[in-house]
């Protein structure tokens, strides 16, 4: 059936019924259209006839209960319109995407480390154990049809999704994204945990197993390395500083992704908790080397002892992994904060703070002074976008921005309202990626009071999985049907309503780049290179320099642009 344009009533077998709105809108796919509607996902087909001819009622229930993994997000019934089947419904589940867990960025704001990585990998080791133990194949267990939810960092929980492709008893699946298929097998238990090994490998290194520079292969010939078993393990790859140390991976697992992307080998893979020394050499693995330097001047802005810094605004402040928020033009500590979600924009007098505790938002204004004010907001956001020093509380419907008003004590205040579907929007940094009934469109806060809303045709069927914006400029980073990523450039006129386009093949979802307030952009893609632009103008400079790597995490506070390296906060200048 089409999407949902107006009301339609449905029942879910064995719950009821309810009333689907547009505003339930998610996503669609070439299937069907997924709505949410409360703790229920539902999925209803674009052809039911073809559903029944298909027997999707009957894999449904079986499904159903076969498969009772708590990390498992089963069918749990059909889903009935006027006319019979149409769809099934399954739980709500919340949880971060894998691509973002890949990135050192989210990673090191969330604090995301190597125990919590173990844990969450021997947990999917659990769940391909018992589906293969039930009879089940998962098949296409792809890094899009995996959830995390790191409430608690240190013991995430996986969540397997899109359960209804698998293959179970006489229903059979062939579908399987190409950056995990095992090309030197068919479908098979073997090919489940190959799959795995890739997913957790990423979640490990941030790198599939098959890319970093390989003479005689181009950037685009992922395929074909891994008929060739031309993995990162052998002589010659060359991979950035960005990248994690291989070291960090438990020996054992270390050793069978070394036998099973270079050898070719099939075998189940010991468990991620395995303890014990690797055997492979990872003397081999060759970093990208360059020997120009001198056209670059890096000075040490902010070192906190025993502290890293992980999160930087534009304002001049910076948390740290403690959670300490920190004033850098005068070294003060101004709060401390528990929670990976903040926001901080400068104020005359102050700086309001946003923080997620428990799912929901605090606000606050501290003075320069100290003196710390509770901000009341009567709406309940799902989330809050920060853009330069505009703040933005998101419902499900509106996108909201917030004033601070200083009367006798300093009040948040409601301003300008923009309608949005909040269910098929994702939020990053200074942006939204809003899918309005599979046409998609960017959400960007611009000027002193604006925001634009503009169609962009060239994200249509991709899934966004990172994405960045500032000044007249949008970078998306999306992931389409092979598994192939790839970085989305926008750059627009001075109203927003037009851009200049352009995309590229990139190795993952990492975005190491930062917006300047006149339009200027810095990003590192390759070690020893730091490449300055103005997008909307069409210019471009390539500074080399043997110190920048790709371990800079670039950022700025004003026209500053500044880097993380080594916990300590950096700036970087020309000379």
């Amino acid at each position: 059936m089409p999407a949902i344009k107006r009301p339609t009533k449905v029942t879910l077998e064995g719950h009821g019924d309810l009333t689907l709105r547009t505003a339930d809108y998610v996503t669609e796919g070439g299937e069907g259209a997924i709505y949410r509607k409360g703790n229920h996902i539902i999925k209803l087909y674009h052809d039911p006839q073809k559903m029944q001819q298909d027997n999707m009622p009957e894999k449904v229930r079986l499904l159903g209960s076969s498969l009772t993994h708590p990390s498992i997000v089963t069918p749990k019934g059909l889903v009935i319109g006027s006319k019979g089947a149409i769809g099934y419904y399954m739980p709500y589940v919340t949880g971060e995407a894998y691509p973002r867990l890949f990135t050192n960025d989210f990673r090191n704001q969330n604090g995301i480390d190597t125990p919590g990585v173990t844990h969450l990998a021997t947990k999917m080791h659990e769940v391909v154990g018992y589906a293969h133990g039930q009879g089940a194949l998962l098949v296409d267990a792809n890094e899009l049809n995996w959830l995390a939810d790191i409430k608690d960092v240190r013991q995430p929980t996986p969540y397997v999704i899109d359960v209804d492709s698998w293959q179970i008893d006489r229903f059979k699946a062939s579908v399987i994204m190409p950056s995990i298929r095992d090309w030197h097998g068919s479908i098979s238990e073997a090919s489940d945990w190959f799959s795995w090994g890739i997913v957790t490998f990423l979640l490990y290194t941030g790198i599939h197993p098959y890319k970093g520079k390989l003479d005689g292969y181009k950037p685009g010939e992922l395929e074909q390395r891994m008929k060739d078993n031309a993995s990162v393990f052998v002589p010659g790859v060359r991979l950035n500083k960005a990248v994690r140390d291989f070291g960090i991976i438990p020996g054992p697992l270390l050793d069978w992704y070394q036998a099973t992307f270079t050898q070719g080998e099939r075998t189940l893979p010991p468990s991620p908790q395995a303890t014990g020394k690797a055997n492979t050499n990872l003397g081999q693995i060759m970093r990208v080397v360059t020997t120009q330097s001198g056209g670059l001047i890096f000075e040490r802005l902010l070192e906190v002892h025993g502290e890293q810094v992980v999160s930087i605004w534009p304002c001049g402040v910076v948390r740290t992994n403690a959670g300490t928020l920190v004033d850098v033009a005068t070294k003060r500590t101004i709060r401390q904060t528990s929670s990976g979600r903040v926001a901080v924009v400068s104020r005359d007098n102050g700086w309001v703070i946003v923080e997620e505790h428990n799912g929901n938002w605090l606000w606050r204004f501290v003075s320069r002074q100290g003196t710390e004010s509770m901000l009341s907001v009567p709406l309940t956001a799902t989330t809050v976008l920060r853009s330069g020093e505009r703040l933005f509380a998101v419902t499900e419907s509106e996108l909201i921005e917030l004033t601070l008003q200083a009367f006798s004590k300093p009040v948040l205040t409601l301003g300008n309202r923009w309608q949005i579907l909040g269910k098929s929007t994702r939020w990053f940094s200074e942006v939204g990626i809003s899918d309005v009934l599979g046409a998609m469109h960017l959400i960007a806060p611009y000027g002193a009071d604006a925001v634009a809303m503009v169609r962009t045709a060239e994200l249509d069927g991709l899934t966004v999985v990172n994405a960045k914006a500032g000044t007249r400029f949008v970078v998306v980073v999306t992931v389409n049907q092979n598994g192939e990523y790839e970085e989305h450039r926008f750059a627009f006129d001075k109203n927003w309503k037009q851009y200049q386009y352009d995309r590229e093949l990139v190795d993952g979802p990492e975005l190491n780049l930062t917006i300047l307030p006149k339009g200027v952009t810095a990003s590192i893609k390759d070690d020893g290179e730091l490449i300055i632009a103005v997008p909307f103008q069409g210019d471009k400079k390539v500074v080399s320099d043997k110190d920048i790597g790709t371990n800079l995490r670039l950022a700025h506070i004003g026209d500053k642009v500044v880097y993380r390296k080594d916990g300590a906060l950096w700036q970087l200048r020309m000379r």
